[in-house]
């Protein structure tokens, strides 16, 4: 065959050739040799190139199939980390209601030491109210710009009341811990029972808008950043009685403030429309403290009357919850979901409680400041049209 292919080049080079005289056998004979010879040289360099292709793409089949591993030992939410703007850019409303079971929890709910003796020395354990858990709610209503934008505004309140009531035992003594020391009425020592009634009450109004983006295909991060109205109210009301009198010490802990706040949520999608998701967030309020402290015996007889206004406080806030939630798309487009979890608040500094420390004059009484905090367990549904 090589022979052959020879031939016919020489065929096809030789009119091309003007000969000085007509070529011997011998001449051409070599002239054959050096062709042939040239020709196997180029068969081994194609075949060499042939098998060293062949190597390569054996070399590129390994290297695909050892990515492959790694990839599967990988999340598969790590695969691609890639910060992005949700690609959903369907504008439209929304709506979403929640419902809260939490409860508010702070000091100085303190009514009386419970003493089991009646030697004049303090001691037993101190008899608290310990606010339960109530019902409460959360409207939010948004609008999704395009591209994972929204705006939302949101309502939220909760209402609570508790009660405590304490009785002295026998051969015990009641310490009454917001009687007045110098009352001519039910001094420290001489209560005979105690009840005591919490009220609190909470409203705010959130307003901002929120940027939602993808870290690859199963992780989601959510920013939020907007204003804030907080009001919040705290009625502390304690009644100590003897065989004969009566004292009831009244205490109004009112607050309203608005201000900024800012908040990061990330949820993973764990498949099937389900998803784990977290958020955290911080305010910080400007506002307005009206407080009031009074003390009656018997109905009528004021023995003491305090009022103070505070203006300008600053608020902190620090928010957190975390849960699970499924979201499901209807064939006309619209999407429904729920969301259950437990969420958790401290508003720092929401408190301002006075104590006699001799007598009812102001400079006789200690100011205590402390925090008031909230949690408990929310049940959200939601609808996207």
């Amino acid at each position: 065959m090589r022979k052959f292919i020879v031939v016919m080049l020489l065929f096809v080079l030789m009119p091309n050739v003007t000969w000085a005289k007509e070529p011997t056998n011998a001449e051409l004979y070599q002239m054959i040799q050096k062709l042939e010879s040239k020709l196997d040289a180029a068969i081994e360099e194609t075949n060499r190139a042939k098998a060293e292709a062949s190597q390569a793409r054996e070399e590129a089949a390994k290297a695909k199939a050892e990515l492959a591993q790694i990839k599967e030992g990988v999340p598969a939410a790590l695969a691609d980390v890639s910060l992005v703007r949700t690609a959903d850019t369907k504008p439209g409303p929304g709506a979403s209601f929640e419902v809260l079971y939490m409860r508010p929890s702070r000091s100085n709910l303190d009514i009386v030491i419970k003493d089991p003796n009646s030697n004049g020395t303090v001691e037993g354990r101190t008899k608290e109210i310990n606010p339960d858990y109530d019902v409460g709610g959360r409207l939010g209503l948004s609008y999704n710009l395009g591209s994972g934008t929204d705006v939302v505004l949101q309502y939220t309140w909760l209402e609570t009341e508790d009660s405590e009531s304490v009785t002295r035992g026998a051969g015990g003594t009641l310490w009454g811990n917001w009687l007045n020391p110098n009352t001519t009425y039910i001094n420290d020592a001489d209560a005979v029972s105690a009840a005591a009634e919490y009220e609190f009450d909470y409203y705010t109004m959130d307003l901002g808008i929120g940027q939602r983006l993808d870290i690859g295909k199963r992780f989601g991060l959510r920013i939020d950043a907007g204003l804030r109205y907080a009001n919040m109210t705290q009625d502390f009301d304690v009644m100590y009685r003897d065989a004969a009198d009566r004292v009831n010490i009244m205490q109004d802990n009112d607050f309203s403030g608005w201000g900024g706040r800012v908040g990061l949520g990330l949820d993973w999608r764990i498949g099937y429309g389900f998803n784990v998701f977290s958020a955290v967030a911080g305010s910080v309020l400007v506002g307005d403290f009206d407080l009031s402290y009074k003390d009656i015996a018997n109905g009528t007889v004021v023995e003491g009357y305090l009022k103070e206004s505070i203006r300008n406080r600053l608020i902190p806030v620090l928010e957190t919850r975390f849960g699970i939630g499924y979201a499901y798309q209807l064939q006309n487009g619209w999407s429904i979901g729920a969301k259950i979890g437990y969420e958790w608040q401290n508003w720092f500094n929401m408190v301002t409680a006075k104590r006699f420390v001799d007598d009812i004059g102001d400079n006789a009484m200690e100011t205590d400041t402390t925090d008031v905090a909230l949690d408990g367990f929310f049940f959200q549904g939601h609808i996207n049209f």
